[in-house]
């Protein structure tokens, strides 16, 4: 079976499909009807050359589909069909299947690729764990979140802050060594801030916004140094800065788990 024409026809196209790579989509092409069709969720392609283009170069859900498995091709009637798995990678590709059908030639005349993505998201009233696990690991993940606010002079400002950790179920905290910094300073004026935490490798993309204040209260700025990591610890060993307390209205993006939507 595996040496069949329509196997290996099948194949061809299933390793263009998953890579984008030239070589297997010229041997995909090779196994092409002229007048073949593809349906997919959107609507159809029709002929070789747009078939081709569809499972050829870089797209969005390419690094995906990169690192899914897809089962060998499977007789069903006259039909062939592939299933594919993917990683819990966010807003992506979630499942796929491919079937091929056949002329007398062994040409594939006509493919339905049907893919399942995620859903749409489900409000939380609270931040939730997978969402505190990132913000709380960016620091030593290598993705310090990045906080914009409105400077002094009106325009936006950056900064990286990697003693950015989930204090509550509803707010954010940041140790500020510099209690009289930009930051701290801009807020009293101009509290709305955003921050963002994005992390490649899983397709991580986290934006919250919200308003912040500096907390006076010595049990507040207690709980926040030590809820900092200890490398953030060292940069100000005299408990001298600020304790910055971020209450969240929101928090959209999409992480492993699938699409995040938080509004407390």
């Amino acid at each position: 079976m595996s040496d069949s024409p329509r196997v290996k026809a099948a194949e061809a196209y299933v390793q263009a499909f998953r890579t984008g790579e030239g070589s297997p989509s010229r041997r995909a092409a090779e196994h092409l009807s002229p007048d073949v069709v593809l349906t997919l969720n959107r609507g159809e392609l029709k002929g070789r050359d747009e078939v081709i283009a569809h499972i050829s170069g870089e797209w969005p859900q390419t690094p995906v589909l990169r690192q899914g498995a897809f089962s060998f091709p499977a007789p069903d009637g006259d039909d062939l069909v592939v299933d594919g798995y993917f990683p819990a990678l966010g807003a992506a590709v979630r499942s796929a299947k491919l079937r091929f059908s056949f002329d007398g030639d062994d040409r594939i005349t006509k493919v339905v690729e049907q893919l399942e993505m995620a859903g749409p998201p489900e409000a939380s009233a609270t931040i939730t764990l997978p969402v505190k696990a990132a913000i709380n690991g960016a620091l030593n993940n290598g993705t310090p979140m990045v906080v914009a606010y409105t400077g002094e002079d009106g325009t936006p400002s950056l900064s990286l802050r990697g003693s950015t950790v989930v204090y509550s179920d509803t707010q954010l905290a940041i140790w500020l060594r510099n209690a009289e910094g930009g930051l701290p300073t801009a807020i009293a004026e101009r509290p709305g801030v955003t921050l963002l935490y994005r992390d490649s490798r899983t397709r991580t993309t986290l934006i919250v916004k919200g308003t912040a204040h500096i907390e006076s209260d010595p049990a507040v700025r207690e709980r926040v140094y030590e809820l900092t990591p200890e490398v953030e610890q060292f940069h100000d060993t005299g408990r001298n800065g600020a304790a910055l307390i971020i209450d969240v209205t929101e928090i959209r993006g999409t992480s492993p788990t699938g699409v995040v939507l938080i509004k407390p």
